[in-house]
């Protein structure tokens, strides 16, 4: 099996995520949707009233992910992808500074990344009460898809271009001096507007903030979040979480809120190298 098969006609029945092809693949075709240019970023009257017809073609047929209460579905239309409450009997939580915060960083993330694509923002506003976000789908494979056909030297090799990315990013620093840990767009409570952990909030709003290296950490780097195409990352998704942090915090954060544990796995007799397999990820932040 090609890891980076994107057509969805050609995964395999026993592919992990047979019963929904569409997951962590983009093939792009001709006749995929396309949003109208003179609608992108526009609230005008016209703009919400199209807004609201390309949210009327996200269904449960083209859904990719259901949240949990308070969250947003996430939907695959085309050449974007949707996230939205609209189909869940009770709203969102108030996402507009998870949104703003994906807003603003995109720009600083280009101007470093190069080759590995952000994605383009579209639209981040309310329709009929609820919080909609609208952005570009990358073509490619998540790396999360990929990984069960690669092989050994192709996962270190992203493990390594995946630490080279962190340290482009690094290099964008806060334009003016920040005295403690921020979003790019501080957030007043995180774990209302975000979902987030009382865990992560005390890694990283705690009163021990004097990291001597603010810089920008993308915050949630686990493979769902890597595109993959031709052995090489081509894109970095799903920003809501950047800020302003040091790396030890940053790998706070990763081994003990994005990470599978070992312990719990303990019960189940896994052979080491298959445990070892699904816990590597885990030490993305191990560079210094």
């Amino acid at each position: 099996m090609n890891p980076y098969e994107a057509d969805p006609e050609k995964i395999p029945k026993d592919d992990l995520y047979a019963d929904d092809p569409f997951y962590g693949r983009y093939l792009p075709r001709s006749t995929d949707f396309k949003p109208d240019a003179k609608h992108i970023n526009s609230t005008t009257p016209e703009s919400l009233s199209y807004w609201s017809t390309v949210l009327a073609q996200c269904t449960a047929a083209n859904r990719l992910y259901e949240a949990d209460a308070g969250g947003r579905d996430v939907f695959a239309l085309g050449s974007v992808i949707v996230k939205s409450s609209h189909l869940k009997e009770t709203p969102s939580r108030d996402y507009s500074y998870a949104d703003a915060n994906e807003v603003e960083v995109i720009p600083l993330a280009k101007g470093v990344l190069n080759d590995i694509k952000v994605p383009q923002v579209y639209f981040a506003a309310k329709i009929n009460g609820g919080h909609v976000f609208v952005q570009e789908r990358i073509p490619g494979v998540g790396l999360n898809v990929a990984w069960p056909y690669l092989s050994p030297s192709q996962k270190a090799s992203f493990m390594e271009q995946a630490r080279q990315m962190l340290q482009k990013l690094r290099t964008i620093t806060p334009s003016s001096k920040l005295s403690s840990r921020s979003y790019i767009i501080p957030d007043p409570d995180p774990m209302q507007h975000r979902g987030i952990q009382e865990l992560e909030e005390n890694i990283i709003f705690s009163e021990n903030q004097d990291d001597p290296d603010f810089s920008l950490m993308h915050n949630d780097v686990s493979r769902s979040n890597i595109i993959v195409g031709n052995d090489k990352i081509v894109g970095l998704v799903d920003w809501e979480m950047a800020g302003f942090f040091g790396w030890k915090t940053a790998a706070s954060v990763h081994v003990q809120i994005r990470s599978p544990k070992r312990e719990n796995y303990a019960s189940l007799d896994l052979p080491k190298e298959f445990l070892d397999d699904i816990l590597s990820w885990n030490d993305l932040y191990d560079v210094e």
